[in-house]
């Protein structure tokens, strides 16, 4: 596989401190709501939302791919720095200021349904951020990044997609055992009724095992699903303590919203893609062909290169800095924020990306992970 390397001419410095402009992301809707009662217009509070499909897909289109790499730097600039990690570690008391005040605002004004709503969405997709920073230091080994990352999934109720990402997804992607990885022909409606159980149900059984190996009860507080629901019904009770049960809803629709785009982000990142088998019929260990990539760099500097998706299925343990564009991976023709428009609408999806999943395989449907290729290994398991 070939990639693109850093334009060494760049200022590292410079180019590092682009990867700030990730962290207003999450915050966009406190400025929605600020406006919103500056002005007492309550339609602003779909501010942040308006952004996710319009601005951000049209700034993807117009920007256009990271073609000198203005988001790499040199490794040993990157070694000697912390700060890439607590840039994502200091996102955490943002996601949960934006996301209280969310929940204050929404039980101390009389909105119309419609504002409730906006507010709750544009909130969700605060916390779809969250979820990606959480992604991110879900992946470190160390404590404090765990436990970082937990409390960043917290509010969307997601605490298991640690345990179930790093030890599930990354070892079943592009097979049929892997929920997280999207048929060629289904559509994401249909996905999602597939991602979001059967993450919690891997979750669970991964969590199982690892207490049967280390000689305690799967109920035991060590089980970190457990200690994810724990922490996040202690959040989400003191929140609805505090300010009451009309609160639920802004929490229910938030948390609906981040899961969502969670599920949507697997389903553009993996959709048809197969792994190859050995003669012994296991499959190849995950190579940077088994993940459409996405080199758009509006995408990239706001979500910490996950849509360099092939290189982070490659090498998971690579810091969101380093990853790499694979200019012979599979692409994505359009960013993130087309792509997630796209996905919500079966038969364009399917007319965009079918012909690009055939292509990728020179039509040999043998090679393309299909509805009747899942069914016919889980009948032989």
């Amino acid at each position: 596989m070939t990639f693109l390397s850093p334009d060494s001419s760049a200022s590292a410095p410079a180019k590092r401190h682009l990867w700030l402009v990730s962290l207003t992301y999450p915050t966009l809707p406190l400025l929605a709501l600020a406006i919103a009662l500056a002005t007492g217009a309550q339609g602003w509070v779909w501010l942040t939302t308006a952004l996710v499909y319009g601005l951000v897909p049209l700034l993807d289109e117009l920007i256009g791919q990271d073609k000198n790499d203005v988001l790499g730097l040199m490794e040993d600039e990157a070694q000697q720095s912390v700060f890439y990690r607590y840039m994502v570690h200091g996102l955490l008391p943002l996601i949960y200021l934006t996301w209280l005040i969310g929940a204050w605002a929404a039980v101390s004004f009389e909105w119309a349904w419609w504002a409730y709503a906006g507010l709750a969405v544009s909130h969700g997709w605060g916390l779809a951020f969250a979820i990606n920073a959480g992604h991110e230091t879900g992946h470190k080994t160390d404590k404090v990044s765990k436990w970082v990352a937990l409390l960043m999934l917290a509010p969307s109720f997601l605490g298991h997609f640690r345990v179930e990402h790093n030890t599930g997804h990354h070892s079943d992607v592009a097979t049929p055992r892997d929920h997280a990885t999207s048929r060629f022909g289904e559509s994401f409606w249909h996905f999602l009724t597939r991602e979001v159980p059967g993450a919690w149900e891997r979750s669970w059984r991964i969590e199982s095992k690892r207490a049967r190996r280390k000689g305690y009860s799967r109920w035991s507080w060590r089980n970190e699903v457990i200690q994810t629901v724990l922490l996040q019904l202690a959040i989400w009770g003191t929140v609805v303590a505090v300010l009451g049960l009309g609160v639920l809803p802004y929490l229910l629709i938030a948390a609906v919203i981040s899961t969502t785009a969670l599920s949507a982000q697997n389903y553009i990142a993996h959709y048809g893609l197969l792994r190859d088998k050995r003669p012994d019929g296991k499959y190849l260990p995950a190579r940077p062909e088994h993940s459409w990539n996405s080199n758009s760099l509006v995408t990239n500097i706001t979500t910490y290169n996950l849509a360099r998706h092939s290189d982070h299925h490659a090498h998971p343990s690579r810091h969101y800095q380093y990853l790499r564009s694979f200019s012979d991976a599979p692409q994505l023709p359009y960013g993130y924020g087309v792509m997630y428009l796209l996905a919500y609408i079966p038969p364009l999806f399917r007319r965009v990306m079918d012909p690009r999943v055939l292509a990728n395989v020179d039509g040999d449907m043998s090679r393309v992970l299909t509805k009747e290729l899942a069914l016919a290994e889980g009948a032989r398991r």
